[in-house]
């Protein structure tokens, strides 16, 4: 069952909100899934979704060992103009609770001239298809604003993300270099 956001879970949704990114995503074992961008007031709902993320896929997420997410890193990933920065939440209800499930996001650098693009999906639901359909989405967003070149950095283990990535519908390069495998999508 997905979330509607209607009386207690109705969050405020600040100036220049994309409400047309809003919807449904359908995982592979036939449940639905309500997405939506990120809003203001996510910190906690993001930190909470960190918190259930194995070290594993901590890891794969930040290429680093990280316990928590610092105060400055929950207000960036938060506080997003939905242009050149933005991200996409895949939210369910939870003990009566909205929680975040998955976020999928993008940051142009206007002086490299690209967009890195990540994804991050909570243990418990991956492999149903959720990181692959936020990772289209996120990058159809991106289009959509006039990005056409995304990068992300993955560790060379982590086959899945580079599966994933292998199956979009672009030009997707993958170079090794420095311990890392860097991605280039041009769409």
């Amino acid at each position: 069952m997905f979330l509607q956001l209607k009386g207690p879970y109705m969050p405020d949704k600040p100036e220049g909100y994309p409400s047309r990114y809003e919807g449904l995503i359908t995982l592979k074992d036939g449940r639905s899934v309500f997405t939506r961008p990120i809003l203001n007031s996510d910190e906690s709902l993001l930190e909470g979704l960190f918190e259930r993320l194995s070290p594993q896929s901590r890891y794969q997420r930040f290429l680093a060992t990280l316990k928590s997410l610092s105060e400055e890193m929950l207000y960036n990933f938060t506080h997003v103009d939905y242009e050149s920065r933005c991200a996409i939440v895949a939210v369910i209800e939870e003990e009566g609770k909205e929680a975040i499930i998955a976020v999928a996001r993008y940051g142009y650098d206007p002086v490299e001239k690209m967009t890195d693009v990540a994804v991050a999906v909570r243990d418990d639901w991956q492999q149903l298809g959720l990181g692959k359909q936020l990772l289209k989405k996120i990058i159809q967003i991106g289009k959509d604003h006039g990005m056409s070149c995304f990068s992300a950095v993955a560790d060379p283990q982590n086959l899945v993300i580079k599966h994933i990535f292998a199956e979009l519908d672009c030009d997707v390069k993958f170079i090794s270099g420095g311990g890392y495998v860097h991605i280039n999508v041009n769409v």
